[in-house]
């Protein structure tokens, strides 16, 4: 489980990146998936916002988001709402095909 926290022409500080590690562990936890990885890049968008792009590989399939928000913590916990609302829809469609 390689959990990756990138910026690109953005700092990004030690807490941002402790509070995505610790929040993709937590949720991913909860639907009882193996993590194989997850890339976070965050870039500094037009007028003064962050833009976070989350790419998440489990072994059930691969989950992509972005979001743009005025502050890093908003556009990443943004993202990652997408991602687990496509791990939600995943995991449904997975449960009614059995």
């Amino acid at each position: 489980m390689t959990i990756q926290v990138i910026g690109q022409n953005f700092e990004v500080g030690e807490s941002l990146t402790e509070h995505v590690k610790s929040t993709i562990s937590k949720k991913i936890e909860k639907y009882n998936q193996n993590l194989i990885s997850a890339n976070i890049t965050f870039t500094e968008a037009p007028h003064k916002k962050v833009k976070s792009s989350v790419k998440v590989e489990l072994k059930l399939s691969d989950f992509f988001a972005t979001a743009e928000e005025n502050d890093a913590y908003s556009a990443f916990n943004s993202a990652f709402v997408d991602v687990e609302k496509q791990i939600t829809r995943e995991l449904e469609k997975m449960k009614s095909h059995k």
